[in-house]
């Protein structure tokens, strides 16, 4: 599909937490927690971290979504005791990835800390990104539109550029493209500005309610027919929030580049086995990992074939 709609990247760095529940028949009760299994306390803060990780939360619907997410904690518990009792978390290949993970969620709390500490953002940068992007803030506003996407084929674009030009009906120049063999897909969708490529927002910002647009991007074609739309604004108190996170997950993707090559030199690393050759010859080892990632995905391809028959 040649949909290019995707949200834009103002979200904060994650920050993963291990949680633990043990058995303690000598602690008393918390206001904290809001369910137990066999004795095994769930806690509100187990919830919300569950929450944290729902799209799509809002005041009309938070309860249900805790509700959902304690129901999800409850059975999750029930499984882990059973696999408890047939000793599954002794086993290698449990105890192998619980390491992974411990060593993930560590690095991952890392980078944050790094990352926030390091950088730093200024209240003049914040409000000139915030007057660059009236788009997005201070004209926000929420799209209702159809959108048809497709291969940009050269020979075609005269004419569809006249189709457009005549503002005819998406339902007649859909029927055109058909005509022409130009296989396209499409739909209806309701984005705030935030959620439409910057690529498309500047034209989709100041068409008018009921316009058809023809707008290309790279190889690909858009026609969007702007149905409605209402104004949202955002003002600068409550942008700076995103704000800082775009910063932040911009700058810091640097940051950590430089920083991992840092540590990479302070490091004392030694290749070992098949891997050996990486200390006389790095690219050699990137064409021996390249080549054993190609075979690793031929391989999932033929499994998810074969899964496809079944």
């Amino acid at each position: 599909m040649y949909k290019a709609f995707h949200t834009l990247g103002l979200v904060a760095l994650t920050a993963f937490a291990l949680t633990a529940c043990d058995k303690n028949v000598d602690k008393k009760p918390s206001t904290q927690i809001v369910a137990k299994v066999n004795d095994v306390e769930i806690t509100m803060h187990q919830v919300n971290r569950v929450v944290k990780g729902v799209q799509k939360v809002s005041a009309d619907n938070v309860a249900s979504v805790r509700r959902e997410a304690l129901e999800k904690l409850i059975d999750q518990q029930i499984i882990v005791e059973k696999a408890k009792k047939e000793n599954l978390d002794r086993t290698p290949d449990v105890i192998m990835a619980i390491e992974a993970a411990k060593k993930e969620i560590l690095a991952k709390a890392y980078i944050q800390k790094l990352v926030m500490n390091s950088t730093r953002t200024k209240s003049n940068d914040i409000k000139e990104y915030y007057n660059e992007h009236p788009a997005l803030f201070s004209e926000r506003r929420i799209f209702n539109f159809e959108d048809i996407g497709f291969e940009r084929k050269a020979e075609l674009m005269p004419e569809l550029r006249a189709e457009v030009a005549q503002q005819k009906p998406m339902t007649e120049i859909a029927a055109w493209l058909r005509e022409k063999g130009v296989k396209y897909s499409g739909g209806t969708y309701l984005r705030p500005a935030e959620q439409i490529p910057l690529a498309i927002l500047p034209r989709l910002q100041y068409a008018k309610a009921g316009e058809v647009l023809l707008i290309e991007i790279d190889n690909a074609v858009h026609l969007i027919h702007v149905i409605k739309y209402e104004e949202s604004p955002i003002d600068l108190a409550a942008a700076t929030p995103f704000i800082k996170s775009y910063f932040i997950n911009t700058n810091g993707k640097q940051l950590i580049t430089d920083k991992l090559k840092q540590f990479r030199k302070e490091a004392k690393v030694e290749y070992v086995g098949e891997f050996s050759m990486a200390a006389a010859d790095p690219e050699a080892l990137v064409e021996k990992t390249n080549q054993i990632q190609s075979k690793s995905s031929k391989r999932s391809s033929i499994e998810a074939g074969v899964a496809g028959l079944k």
